[in-house]
């Protein structure tokens, strides 16, 4: 099974070192684009890693940190979306976590239920 995945970026060369980073990944289709401007920025959350268990090997994290809209001065530009096999995506998504990616609620929500 693949998933495919988006990550959100406040500028193109974030997305670019991130895109380089997975390369290491076995990734297909994968793309950057730009988003146009609009008055309000989509429910974005940092990407973590999660370990087995689904806990964040980054630290703890609870309910409260996990659902909060990132900051209102925060606008993300670029988008990077690509496809990855379910046995690659943990890889992935450790990776992005090591940039500075955000994933939607939706996404972020998929990855911790998994």
């Amino acid at each position: 099974m693949e998933h495919h995945l988006q990550a959100y970026f406040k500028n193109e060369s974030d997305a670019e070192t991130a895109l380089a980073k997975l390369q290491r990944c076995p990734i297909r289709d994968a793309r950057i684009d730009s988003i146009p401007d609009t008055d309000s920025n989509p429910f974005l959350l940092p990407a973590l890693s999660f370990t087995t268990n689904s806990s964040p090997n980054t630290g703890i994290i609870t309910d409260r940190d996990v659902i909060s809209q990132a900051d209102s001065s925060d606008t993300f530009h670029y988008l990077l979306e690509f496809y990855v096999k379910e046995e690659d995506r943990k890889e992935a998504v450790s990776i992005l976590s090591k940039t500075d990616a955000h994933l939607d609620k939706e996404a972020y929500e998929k990855i911790n239920k998994n």
